[in-house]
C-alpha cells in the first residue's frame, strides 16, 4: 500500500449541505452489481416519493424508487457513468417533499424480515461495488467477524467521514440492524488515523453507551491506499488472507461501509428506500469544493445551474468517483447514482502526462496490494492474448490504480487490465 496526497482538507472541515429540489431526476435501472431493475410504471404516471418505479430481476438486482413525487416523463435512455447510455425512467418533480420519523419497532422484527426490508428499500453498497446488500448480508457461510469499513482512502472523497461526524448514531444503529442478522461474535468498526472527529465520536460512545453489539472494538489504521479495499482490510484487521476468487465470508468476515450502514438505519427506522445519499465534489476547478446530501438521479448540470456549485476555473477533466478508481466523464449531463461517492473537477496541472513505454523497472509488482504482475498483465492485454491476461491474475485485480500511479512513464496499466477482464466475459 502507499501513501497519497488527499486534498480532503475542505470536505473534511465542511459541513455536509442538501439539495433536495431538482427539477427533473434521470435514473437508469443499471444502480446495482447484477441485472438492471424493471420498470413497473407507464409514461405519463404521476408517482409518489418513495414509490417502487422498477423492481428488481432475480436474485442479484435492485429496487429502484422515485426520489421525490413526479411525473413519469419517458422510459428511454439516458447517460450513465459507467455504461455511457443505459434504458433509464426520467422524471418530472414536484416540490412536495415527504417528512421521515421513527416510527418502525425493530425489537420485534426477525432477520428475515429485516433483510425483506432491506431487499424492498432497494439498498446496495454504497463503498463502490454497488452489490445488492441484502444479498450479501445472506452468505453461505456462518459469518464470526463483522468489519465496518469507514477508511475511505481515495484522495478527495469526504463523504463517509462527513456522514461519521454528522449522523453516527444513526450508522451505530444500522451496524446493530447487521449484527441482527448476521449474530458475528466479533465487530470491528475500522478508521484511518486522517480522521480524528470520527474516531473521537466512536470511542465516546463505545464507552458511555450500552450498545446492541457483541464484542465491538475500535481499530485505528495508519493511513494508506488502497487501505479500504476488501481483501486489504480483512488482511490488516485479522490477519486473515483472502484465496484468490474468492470473497471474505470464504474466511468467516464480512465487510460493510459506513454509508450502508446508515442507508440500513434508514430503512428499518425510517421506511425510507435508498433514494437520496451523501457525495463528495471537489478538485480544484471548484470555487468551494463540499459534500452534498443529493437526491438519486439528479445530474451534475442541474448542480451548477442552480448554484449549488460553482467553477472557478473550467475543468480538463470530469471524474465520477475518485482519482484512482473513478471514470471519466464527457459532460454535465450524468446522474447521481446509487453506488456514487464523489465527482471531481480537475485542472490540467492534476492530471496525468503522456504514456510511455514500460521501462521494465518493477514499480507496479512492488506495489500491487494484491501481489499481480500488472506490466505482463498489460502487455498481454494490448496483444489480446486473454488467455495470457487470465494466466497472469488478472482476474484478482481490484482496479485500485496503484499501479498506474507509481509507474514512471504514466502507462495506463489499470485500463488495460479493465480491458482484459471485459474482454474475458464476452
Amino acid at each position: 500500500m502507499i501513501r497519497l496526497n488527499e486534498y480532503k482538507e475542505p470536505q473534511h472541515e465542511i459541513a455536509s449541505v442538501r439539495f433536495s429540489n431538482p427539477s427533473k431526476l434521470y435514473l437508469p435501472l443499471s444502480q446495482a452489481t447484477g441485472k438492471p431493475s424493471l420498470p413497473i410504471v407507464s409514461k405519463g404516471a404521476v408517482v409518489e416519493e418513495a414509490q417502487i418505479i422498477a423492481q428488481n430481476d432475480g436474485l442479484i438486482s435492485a429496487y429502484l424508487h422515485a426520489p421525490k413525487k413526479g411525473k413519469i416523463l419517458d422510459i428511454g435512455t439516458w447517460f450513465h457513468p459507467v455504461l455511457k447510455r443505459s434504458p433509464a425512467i426520467s422524471l418530472e418533480c414536484l416540490k412536495e417533499e415527504k417528512t421521515y420519523t421513527e416510527n418502525i419497532k425493530v425489537d420485534g422484527l426477525g432477520k428475515g424480515e429485516l433483510l425483506e426490508i432491506i431487499k424492498k428499500a432497494g439498498i446496495v453498497g454504497l463503498g463502490g461495488a454497488a452489490f445488492p446488500t441484502h444479498v450479501k448480508l445472506n452468505p453461505p457461510k456462518r459469518i464470526d467477524t463483522l468489519i465496518i469499513n469507514g477508511c475511505e482512502c481515495e484522495p478527495y472523497l469526504a463523504a463517509d467521514y462527513r456522514l461519521m461526524v454528522e449522523n453516527l448514531e444513526e450508522i451505530l444503529k444500522g451496524i446493530e440492524i447487521i449484527c441482527k442478522i448476521l449474530a458475528p461474535k466479533t465487530v470491528y468498526i475500522v478508521l484511518e488515523d486522517n480522521k480524528p472527529r470520527a474516531y473521537e465520536g466512536v470511542q465516546r460512545i463505545l464507552e458511555t453507551r450500552k450498545l446492541r453489539i457483541p464484542s465491538c472494538e475500535l481499530v485505528i489504521l495508519k493511513t494508506a491506499y488502497p487501505q479500504g479495499g476488501e481483501k486489504q482490510l480483512t488482511f490488516s484487521v485479522t490477519g486473515k488472507k483472502i484465496p484468490s476468487g474468492k470473497l471474505p465470508f470464504e474466511v468467516g468476515v464480512l465487510v460493510q461501509n459506513v454509508a450502508t450502514c446508515f442507508a440500513i438505519y434508514e430503512a428499518v427506522y425510517l421506511d425510507k428506500p435508498l433514494i437520496e445519499r451523501l457525495v463528495t465534489f471537489a478538485g480544484d476547478a471548484l470555487a468551494s469544493p463540499k459534500n452534498i446530501w443529493i437526491k438519486i438521479g439528479t445530474t451534475l448540470r442541474e448542480l451548477f445551474e442552480n448554484k449549488i456549485l460553482v467553477f472557478k476555473t473550467e475543468p480538463d477533466k470530469i471524474i465520477c468517483g475518485g482519482p484512482m478508481m473513478g471514470i471519466a466523464l464527457d459532460g454535465l449531463d450524468y446522474p447521481v447514482l446509487k453506488g456514487t461517492g464523489g465527482f471531481l473537477f480537475l485542472t490540467k496541472h492534476s492530471l496525468l502526462g503522456e504514456e510511455g513505454p514500460c521501462i521494465r523497472c518493477g514499480a507496479c509488482v512492488r506495489e500491487c496490494p494484491v501481489s499481480l504482475m500488472p506490466c505482463l498483465i498489460d502487455l498481454a492485454s494490448r496483444k489480446n492474448l486473454w488467455d495470457e491476461t487470465k494466466r497472469y491474475g488478472s482476474s484478482d485485480c481490484i482496479e485500485c490504480g496503484v499501479c498506474g500511479y507509481v509507474c514512471p512513464t504514466n502507462r495506463r496499466l489499470v485500463q488495460s487490465i479493465k480491458r482484459a477482464k471485459l474482454e474475458k466475459v464476452k
